[in-house]
């Protein structure tokens, strides 16, 4: 019985955090709205669903190379046609402009970790050598809409990048 009570209460936890990432998402296309003036791209209000968006693309730039050398990787990326935001589940599938997050691979792991920040991926402690990278642009329920694989060199006789 006590379980039933915690995963309704979790459930609608998730539900409010839910509605209120959408909330804060519609507070900042209005915001964007209002500093910028009239959207140009789209001829519509940024709070406005958009019918037919346009395909979300990821565009991801080569690692910074003077940060290789010490066993750290910093990727730049940025995704058109997709804002990205920590808001996840099929209720974020119907808010439009579109939502979504990126998910990271390292040398082909079985495994991946979700990022949502639309940061920089900040890595550390590469061995020297090659390595690669796919970052995976998804939508709120980790769907991917766009990829991307970076390939990269560590050099040897790197400088330690860890500090004690």
């Amino acid at each position: 019985m006590k379980t039933t009570e915690t995963a309704r209460v979790s459930r609608t936890l998730y539900v409010l955090a839910a509605v209120v990432a959408a909330l804060a998402l519609a507070a900042t296309c209005t915001l964007d709205v209002l500093a910028d003036g009239a959207s140009t791209d789209r001829n519509t209000a940024a709070v406005v669903p958009i019918p037919n968006e346009p395909a979300a693309k990821l565009v991801v730039d080569d690692p910074l190379a003077d940060q290789l050398v010490h066993g750290r990787v910093v990727i730049p990326y940025r995704a058109e046609n997709l804002r990205i935001i920590p808001v996840f589940g099929s209720a974020a599938l119907d808010v439009s402009p579109r939502v979504g997050h990126i998910h990271v691979t390292v040398d082909d792991a079985s495994w991946h970790w979700a990022d949502a920040s639309g940061e920089p991926v900040i890595m550390n402690g590469f061995s020297a050598g090659p390595h690669k990278v796919l970052i995976e642009l998804v939508d709120a329920n980790h769907k991917t809409l766009d990829k991307k694989t970076v390939n990269f060199v560590v050099p040897e006789g790197m400088q330690s990048g860890i500090h004690h």
